[in-house]
Order: C-alpha cells, then structure tokens, then sequence
C-alpha cells in the first residue's frame, strides 16, 4: 500500500472518529457504534476504536457483549475498571470480588476500581468492608468534588444494610447529617431506621420526599414521573408506618405506589410484600397474587438475600392460612435447604399440626427440632407455651433448663427475662427453694462487676421474692445493697423498710423517714373517695350536698304507692261490666248446647242397627260374601281401606278425656 492510500486511510479514520464524537454527544449511541465499526473495518487493531466501542456497550447495557470485546482484544492487565464493572453489572459479584484482590495486590489503588470494591462487597452483604473502603474514599476525597455525595450516599445506605441485619457500627463511622440531596437524606433516614429512632426516621423521610418533588419540577419532570421516583421514599415510610402499628396509613401508601406501573421493579415487588404482611389473613386471594409478582425469578439478583427469603416465607405462611397445609409443608422444608439458619421455618411447620388441632402432634415436631437446634430461642419459647397451654409446666421447665443449659455466656444465661421465667416456673410446680437458687446465682453473678441495670432488675427481684417467703433476714441484705447503690430508689427503700419492720421496728424507722411524705392534693375528696366501690364506674356515685344530707337526716315515714288496677285492653267506663265474668263459660246462661244433634243419634242400646250403616258403622257388613248381624261389641269392624293415623295433639283437651272410650286390641284393624 503506497504512502497516500496510508494517508487517505488515517484521515478517514479521523473523520470517523469527528463522527462518532458528535453523535456520542447527542446521545445516540447506536448510530455512532456504526462509525466505530467502520474504522474496525479500516484497522481491526485500533486500541482506540476498541475501547471506545466497549464504553458503547456499556452505554447501552450490553454487558456481555462488553465483556466479550474485553476479554478478546485486550489482556488481563488492560482496561481494569471496564471489566470489574461489567462482572458487577452481570450480577457476577464474586468473581469481580477475586479480580478485585488481584488488581489490588499487583498494586492497582484506583479510585473508581476501590469505588466497584465497595460496591461488590455490598452486593455480598459484607458490610464492614463495604464501610471500610468507603470511609477511606471520603477521607480522600474533597468534598466539593461531585464524586463525595455519591460515595457519601453509598456509604449510608452500607451503614444502614449493616444496622438492618442485626451488626454494629463502628464509633468512626457515625458522622454528622447532610440533606444536600433526597438520596442522602433517604440514607441517613434507613440508618435511623436500623436504630428505632422512629421520629427522626419519618422527618428525615417527608424531608425527603419534599427535597425530591422539587428538585425533580425544577427539572421539568413529568407528575408520573415524579410519582415513580418517590416510589422508593414511600415504600419506606409506609414500612416505618407499619412498625409503629399505624397499619391503615402504611396500606394506602402501598396501594398508591402500586397503582403506577412505571414503577421499578424492585420497589414493587417490596411493596406488594408489605402489603400482604400488612393484611395478614384477610383478603388471602388478592395476597397470593400480589405475592406471586413479588418472587418472580427476574429478582433474585436484584433483591438481597435477606428480602428473597422473608419473601418466600410470607409465600409459605399464605398456604399456612389458605389451608393448603401439604403445600406450605414442601415449600417449608425446600426453603430450609437454603436458609437453614431461620428459625421461624420450624415455627411454620410446627403451626401446620397446631391449626388442625392436633396440638400433641405440633409438640412433637417441636421436640424434635429442639434437637436440631437447642439454642434457638424462638424453637424452645414455642415449645414451652404450647406445653403450658396443655397445663404441663413440669415440662415446659425441663424444656427452659436445658436450653439455658445450651448458653455458654452467663451474661446471656442470667437475663432477668430468663431469670424470671425460670422462678415463675418453679413456683407452678411447687419448688420454692429452687426459685431462691436460681435467684442467688443470678445474684451473685451480677454483684461480681459494676452494678448495671440488669444486677439491680435480678437483686430487686430476688429481694422481693426473699420478702414474699417471709426470709427477711436476706431481703435486708439485698434492699440494703440496692439502697447503698442508689439512695434515691425509693422501691428499694420501701422493700428495706418493709423488711426490717418484721424483725427489727427501730431500724425499719429509721429508714422510713427517708421515704418521702405522701402529699396529697387540695383538690382531691377524701370523702368521696372512701366511697368509690370497686368496680364501679365514678359517674355512677353522686356527691352528696347539704339538701340531700338534711333530707336524709329526717326520719319520713315511707308511703306505700297504690298499685294500679289491671284493665282489659277494650275497656270502656261507660259499658257495665258483665256480671257472670266470673263464671266459666261453660256454666253462663248465653252459652249454646253444642253436640245435641249427635247425642240424639247416639240414643238407644249398644248393638242396635242404625239406617244407613255401612262402612265404620255397627250393623252388618258382607264379609268374604256372607251375611254377617249382630256383631259382637267386643270384635272391631273391618273396613275397605287402611287407617289412617291420627295427628299428634298440640295440648291437652279440657274437661279430661272419655274415660269410658274402648281401647283397640293388640292385633285389630289390620288390613
């Protein structure tokens, strides 16, 4: 190739590059990869052309393909940010971590490359070294440069995550609030939110939605979109809404950020779980759909480990109230395969046998699971209650011994929630002594180092417990100890007086002059007060004034009221009453004979044919063809269709019935 075709060559390629610049800077980004091609075409080994096509790919989020162009062209050593950042944008988080070490260790401290680091250690939920590496960028970096809010936003949301799954946070790393921007005041608020400190979660939170809204309309932002960047701000003030209890706020935040469907992913998938935990039991169809969306596959690499399994739990435990009791059992023990460390799988297992009653069973499956895991808190706590639920203390005891039996550290052994429990069990089942036991060892445990809190809530019980089985002697002791630690315990001064007063009175008032005086209100009635009746509301007492202590003073005979005469409903004073009212109506003169017709049928000798007899009547009846008379009074007529039964009678009829009626014999009237 002659000099001139070199020289056309390179100014077309110059050219191509001028192109490719003013259409990069337009932001269309696929009509300057067409430029890049075309000098790829012209010289395939351009490290230029190369590298300005990997920047492309990553512009228009084809990773892998980026990846690729790297992996082909250029060697281990060459463009090391472009091909950790590829490793983390295709969720491949660990090996970008040991790519990191080697950058590291050959002596590469980039700062966009320490930046990935940081980054790849969250997406690990490593958090310490994610704040580690953070914290040192932020003492390297001026903060006027417009990289320190970024690394200073990353580096609170690290301390957050680290709050959240239960760490704690080194001293350095608590530094002063900013609100510059709505992503840091987000931050700071979920690392309060790790805290508790609720109220200065929620002002940080609204201050961050406002920080947002205006900052996105000086920005001409669209109202919808807007709504979708404060998706994230609300989904976590409706979160903090459901901690505080306040359940109908945080649902209608939920539902509002649903409603909009440009909303990430990730958010409405947070959101739609919330909100099936936020109704529980009610509306279970409309959860499992809500749920369904929530574990799609597409989120596994966006959502932490931790969110995928509450997740998947919240799944089992709608199966749980669905009563699809053999679902939520295999989508259980599949999720402990993976998350073996969460106890409250065992607890959903436990609760399938337990819903269907057969509570034996439920203790069963918790004893065995006991087995598995003797220091899990929350295994044991089950156990016991659905042990004293079935009125077995002694059992729920040998289940609290040997699960404290399992603590190696003292301090954890002798909480009082522990401590108390354990007394409380002895007392049900009648072993006082033991009670006194335990009492002295926690006792003696939380004498031996400074006294704290939790010394001071384990003497005071074990003072109080000592006082209550009359052993006075060492309740003093205990009280006395608590009262030299803190003279103004005015709880422990009346426990030492009260203990005293039992065996030595000059001592007991000594310390009561101590206590301080009952000062009692001016406005407070005495009198009224000794009259309160418990269990009785106040309004129902009255005060009694002057009127009403004088009228009580007087001794009034009472007067007996008149009871009103009974009228009858139709009654009129102007009609005279009717003077046989009195007799029955069957003895009054205008009542009508009734039955007259019939007892003058029924005249004449039994036997006697009557005209017209027939069918029920007493004369004769042709039998198999054959006259048959007078038929005898003890034999019953045989008529031509069966009997029927008579209806039951409501009453019985007044006046008795006929006594002299024949009964039927055993066997007549059959057809």
């Amino acid at each position: 190739m002659s000099s001139q075709d070199n020289l056309s060559k390179e100014a077309t390629i110059t050219q191509l590059f001028s192109d490719a610049e003013r259409i990069i800077n337009q932001g269309e980004y696929a009509k300057a990869l067409k430029s890049i091609d075309k000098i790829l075409n012209l010289n395939p080994k351009d490290f230029d052309a190369l590298h300005c096509k990997v920047i492309i790919f990553l512009k228009l989020g084809k990773y892998q393909n980026a990846l690729d162009l790297v992996m082909k062209n250029f060697s281990e050593d060459q463009l090391p940010l472009e091909r950790v950042y590829c490793l983390y944008r295709l969720n491949k988080f660990s090996e970008g971590a040991e790519l990191l070490r080697k950058y590291r260790t050959a002596g590469n401290n980039d700062s966009g490359l320490r930046h990935l680091e940081a980054q790849m250690a969250y997406k690990l939920e490593d958090y310490n070294a994610s704040l580690e590496t953070y914290y040192s960028l932020l003492q390297e970096t001026d903060s006027k440069e417009d990289t320190y809010n970024d690394i200073l936003t990353n580096f609170n949301a690290a301390k957050a995550a680290l709050l959240f799954s239960g760490g704690k946070l080194k001293e350095k790393y608590a530094m002063a609030d900013s609100v510059n921007t709505y992503e840091l005041a987000y931050n700071y608020a979920c690392t309060y939110l790790g805290r508790k400190d609720f109220k200065k979660v929620e002002k940080l939170l609204i201050n961050a939605r406002n920080i947002c809204r205006k900052s996105l309309s000086d920005d001409d932002y669209s109202e919808e979109e807007i709504e979708q960047e404060l998706g994230t701000i609300n989904v976590q003030l409706a979160y903090l809404y459901q901690l505080q209890g306040r359940t109908a706020e945080a649902i209608n935040l939920y539902q509002s950020v649903l409603k909009f469907k440009g909303t990430d992913i990730t958010v409405s998938a947070i959101a739609s779980n919330n909100l099936v935990a936020a109704k529980k039991d009610s509306e279970l169809f409309d959860s499992a759909r809500k749920l369904k969306v929530a574990s799609s596959n597409t989120l596994d690499t966006k959502l932490f480990r931790s969110q995928r399994r509450i997740i998947a739990m919240n799944e089992a435990l709608l199966s749980l109230y669905m009563h699809k009791y053999t679902v939520c059992q295999d989508v259980s023990r599949k999720l402990l395969e993976t998350y073996p460390e969460n106890d409250d799988l065992y607890l959903i297992l436990a609760s399938i046998p337990y819903r269907q009653k057969k509570t034996t069973k439920a203790i069963q499956e918790l004893q065995e699971f006991v087995k598995l895991k003797q220091d899990s808190l929350s295994i044991n706590f089950a156990l016991m209650q659905l042990q004293l639920l079935q009125s077995n203390p002694t059992s729920a005891l040998e289940t609290l011994e040997n699960h404290l039996s399992s603590i190696k550290n003292d301090a954890e052994k002798y909480r009082p929630g522990y401590v108390g429990l354990l007394v409380w069990l002895y007392e049900k089942v009648g072993k006082p002594e033991n009670s006194v036991q335990a009492l002295d060892q926690a006792g003696t445990f939380w004498k031996s180092g400074v006294m704290s809190e939790e010394s001071r809530s384990i003497l005071k019980q074990t003072a109080a417990f000592k006082l209550k089985t009359n052993r006075y002697h060492e309740a003093a002791q205990d009280y006395e100890q608590l009262v030299k630690d803190d003279p103004l315990d005015i709880q422990a001064l009346a426990g030492l007086v009260a203990s005293y007063s039992q065996y030595d009175i000059n001592l007991a008032e000594k310390y009561e002059s101590s206590l301080p005086d009952i000062t009692v209100q001016s406005e407070i009635d005495i009198e009224s007060l000794e009259k309160v009746v418990p269990g009785v509301k106040k309004s129902y007492i009255k005060k009694a004034d002057a009127k009403t202590i004088e009228k009580q003073t007087k001794t009034t005979p009472k007067k007996k009221k008149k009871r009103k005469p009974l009228l009858p409903k139709n009654y009129d004073p102007a009609v005279p009453p009717d003077p046989e009212r009195w007799k029955p109506k069957n003895e009054r003169s205008g009542k009508k004979e009734k039955g007259k017709r019939k007892q003058q049928l029924m005249k004449g000798s039994q036997g006697v044919a009557v005209a017209g007899g027939g069918i029920g009547g007493t004369g004769s009846a042709n039998i198999a063809g054959r006259s048959v008379s007078n038929v005898s009074s003890s034999e019953t007529t045989v008529t031509s269709q069966p009997e029927q039964p008579a209806p039951a009678p409501t009453s019985k009829p007044k006046g008795g019935g006929d006594k002299n009626k024949k009964k039927k014999k055993k066997g007549g009237n059959k057809w």
